[in-house]
């Protein structure tokens, strides 16, 4: 067996095709994934998926969040997990963690060179697993070697057909916030995409979700229904304070029955580093998912739930990068991640107006997107996606200047420092793509 260095790894996957979705012809393409080659990968690697229990996120915003906050918990409680996430800001070494620490460029390098072989073997057959399914494919052959009690799933893209949904049922199925995104894949209703990110429920599992829209609680009660598996909401945080160093908030009490980490027991004040308002509902649907945990025979006392709350980190969502002047980063790139942003902006700085630099990827729902940040801002400030979809800073000002909005074309070389005040608030908006160009626009803080 070859041993590919880890430049050879990442060479590889930069030369393969990388996913552009459809465009939205009405008609959406459901079936337009299939997990026929991935499986077919898996199997020739002993199938590693069936011998890890997992914890599946699936939803339309905060599932990144939610995942870190229960990975951290795992962590203070010594529970020894995995984490794949989706995507990657930096490098692909933050798709894979265990025990919250990236996967080193040695062990990527070693654990491709296991997977490649049986890559090479199908592609000689005519099969090609994807980019996602054989990094997904690599997740469950590092989490089974490093031994994890848990592998803690997100979804990519919906959930029925994504890279993830090759598992056994999984210990619990967290389903956050669902709303529209890639409707030319998951369907123009609530429902259609609630039946979609849906179908990562098994029998065997229990679900928790978030508070969601009546139409997809509606699919959501049906399908657990179907599936003869329980169903549990997240109860609403209740904000206690906040500032730009984090936010404190207390569950609502309710009636439990004393086991540890039990409702009753989580009727308490938690304390999070994470800002933005979303945050607090993201805690406690992670909180919850930790109690039905322990319903299943784990032991997670509330000392490390309380620890992990606190000492979770997730870059990139209402992210202070500078506080002089406040800059924030945000990676809000559908309707409901725009109105998520708007109003933590305005909670954390009421009656100010926010500079935007902002950039959006063309397939996106840009007028609903502009539609609830244009109230919030003083300015935009357009610039391209670092990604083939990119809608042009140009084409961005004129939709921005049509809507109301006061905007124009950042320039190639020009940093924040050339446009405000140190008492504006900036907010890098718009596309997690957009995040890795923060520096370029930073360069001084």
């Amino acid at each position: 067996m070859k041993n590919y260095s880890y430049e050879e790894a990442i060479s590889f996957f930069k030369n393969l095709p990388h996913f552009i979705p459809p465009k939205n012809t009405g008609a959406p393409l459901k079936e337009f994934f299939s997990l026929d080659a991935e499986l077919k990968l898996l199997e020739r690697l002993g199938n590693p998926q069936k011998d890890l229990q997992y914890i599946h996120v699936a939803g339309t915003n905060g599932k990144g969040s939610t995942a870190g906050y229960i990975a951290t918990i795992l962590k203070e409680a010594e529970v020894k997990s995995g984490c794949f996430t989706s995507p990657f800001l930096y490098s692909y070494n933050e798709l894979f963690k265990v025990d919250g620490q990236d996967i080193s460029d040695e062990d990527f390098a070693r654990i491709f060179s296991i997977v490649r072989p049986q890559y090479d073997c199908l592609a000689e057959q005519g099969i090609f697993p994807s980019e996602y399914e054989i990094l997904t494919s690599m997740a469950f052959c590092y989490f089974k070697e490093a031994g994890c009690d848990i592998a803690v799933l997100e979804v990519s893209l919906g959930g029925r057909m994504d890279t993830t949904n090759v598992i056994p049922a999984p210990l619990v199925t967290v389903i956050t916030p669902i709303s529209y995104d890639h409707m030319s894949i998951l369907g123009n209703t609530l429902a259609e995409i609630a039946t979609e990110k849906a179908g990562i429920i098994k029998e065997g599992t229990v679900v928790v979700s978030a508070n969601q829209e009546p139409e997809v609680r509606e699919v959501l009660e049906n399908v657990c229904k179907d599936k003869q598996v329980e169903l549990a909401y997240a109860k609403l945080p209740e904000p206690i304070s906040r500032t730009l160093d984090g936010q404190k908030f207390r569950l609502p009490s309710v009636v439990g029955n004393g086991k540890v980490g039990s409702a009753a027991n989580l009727a308490e004040t938690y304390e999070t580093s994470l800002l933005g308002t979303y945050q607090l509902d993201n805690a406690a649907l992670a909180i919850l998912a930790i109690e039905k945990l322990n319903e299943r025979g784990f032991r997670i006392y509330d000392n490390a739930i309380r620890k992990g709350i606190k000492s979770a980190k997730w870059f990139g969502r209402f992210s202070i990068i500078s506080k002089n002047p406040t800059i924030i980063v945000d990676g809000g790139h559908n309707r409901q991640g725009a109105l998520a942003l708007r109003k933590s902006l305005e909670a954390y700085f009421p009656n100010q107006k926010i500079v935007f630099v902002l950039g959006i990827l063309k397939d996106k729902e840009v007028d609903l997107i502009l539609e609830q940040l244009i109230p919030s801002a003083k300015h935009f400030y357009c610039v391209r996606v670092p990604n083939v979809r990119t809608m042009e800073p140009k084409e961005l000002v004129e939709r921005i200047q049509e809507l109301g909005g006061k905007a124009s074309v950042l320039d190639e070389g020009r940093t924040i420092d050339s446009f405000v005040s140190k008492s504006d608030v900036v907010c890098l908006a718009g596309s997690l793509y957009l995040i890795e160009k923060t520096d370029r626009f930073c360069q001084k803080h």
